[in-house]
């Protein structure tokens, strides 16, 4: 991990909590908002595999912007920066590697995953 990832936090715990404001279910909603966040970026990220052992770039790039997506609305904002080079570099260079785009974004994921877990585990209610 470079020391800019280190020093950027996975999540912007803020972001999380303003998804409940006024909402009934508060963090029951938040919760199912979690599973479905969690299930949906290990599903693309397995699929963006899947896409570059294909060679499908275009395929790559679609599935980089939906995470992008859906990575802002959980402040995710340095997840939120490599899905877009990722997608950018998968459209726009055709030929090029973006092995390491994807990689660095992989490795976000994780530490995405990793957070929105803890932050789970923290606000578990009994």
């Amino acid at each position: 991990m470079s020391t800019e990832t280190a020093s950027v936090p996975a999540l912007d715990m803020n972001a999380i909590t303003q998804l409940a404001e006024g909402d009934e279910l508060g963090e029951r909603f938040i919760a199912e908002l979690i599973d479905v966040f969690l299930g949906d970026l290990s599903e693309r990220v397995r699929t963006i595999g899947l896409q570059i052992n294909r060679a499908d770039r275009a395929g790559v790039s679609a599935t980089a912007h939906a995470i992008k997506g859906s990575c802002g609305h959980f402040g995710a904002m340095r997840l939120v920066e490599l899905c877009r080079e990722l997608e950018d570099r998968a459209r726009r260079e055709p030929g090029g590697d973006i092995q390491t785009a994807i990689d660095s974004m992989v490795a976000e994921a994780e530490r995405v995953r990793a957070a929105v877990e803890a932050y789970r585990s923290e606000h578990a209610r009994p």
